[in-house]
């Protein structure tokens, strides 16, 4: 389904269509102004976007991937690898195919120097924070927590897709294509590598889960 709404909407960026154009066009002067007028408000998303970036998101991926594999999750660690790579590949891919330019705005107060289709900050957020997520999904016992867990990824995900738009480098259609893109990577990869092998992958978070368990329990029965 993901894949089916990007192809939708590569086919109205590549057209063009006009109603897309306008649409684009009318949200960034609307909030290149706002970025204009309000200083404070502009620094913190440079801030978000940087905290957020790709680079750092990718380090934290990789530390987690060695993670999984020292604890011996080694299926997980290459799941989890793979979807950072696959990103990374099919962002700097379609980047290249599609060739659309950033916005050209009055005064900017951001600048990017690659092409704009898709948002490489929205599509490694929104494929990075989600698993993250789901790597401590199994820690998580309470429903509470697991709530927690994912509204906060969702949030990091939509903040530093709006720093994008706020800074004015990117189109709006450009951080949709980033999470359908992003979508897509999740599915295909968890698919490709369930299918490899059945089960493994839950099953070794699942694991991890239960044997940080046993030490936090072996040492509470030591202290007494």
């Amino acid at each position: 389904m993901c894949l089916l709404l990007f192809g939708v909407l590569l086919a109205l960026v590549e057209t063009p269509w006009h109603a897309l154009i306008r649409f684009d066009l009318s949200f960034d002067q609307h909030l290149h102004a706002t970025a204009l007028h309000h200083a404070a408000w502009t620094g913190s998303m440079r801030t978000i976007t940087s905290v957020l970036s790709p680079l750092v998101l990718r380090v934290v991926l990789g530390a987690v991937v060695v993670w999984l594999w020292w604890r011996g999750a080694r299926i997980a660690a290459v799941w989890a690898a793979c979807c950072g790579l696959v990103q990374a590949g099919l962002e700097v891919a379609v980047k290249q195919a599609v060739a659309r330019p950033r916005p050209l705005l009055p005064h900017p107060v951001s600048t990017a120097t690659d092409w704009s289709f898709p948002s490489g900050h929205a599509m490694t957020a929104a494929v990075i924070i989600p698993l993250l997520v789901a790597v401590v999904w199994p820690r998580l016992r309470r429903r509470a927590m697991r709530a927690l867990a994912a509204g906060t990824g969702a949030a990091l995900v939509l903040l530093v897709s709006w720093t994008r738009l706020g800074l004015g480098v990117h189109w709006p259609s450009d951080i949709v294509a980033g999470w359908l893109l992003a979508g897509f990577t999740l599915c295909a990869v968890t698919a490709a590598v369930d299918t490899w092998r059945p089960g493994m992958r839950t099953a070794e978070l699942r694991r991890v889960r239960t044997r940080a368990a046993q030490r936090v329990q072996r040492r509470s029965a030591d202290s007494l």
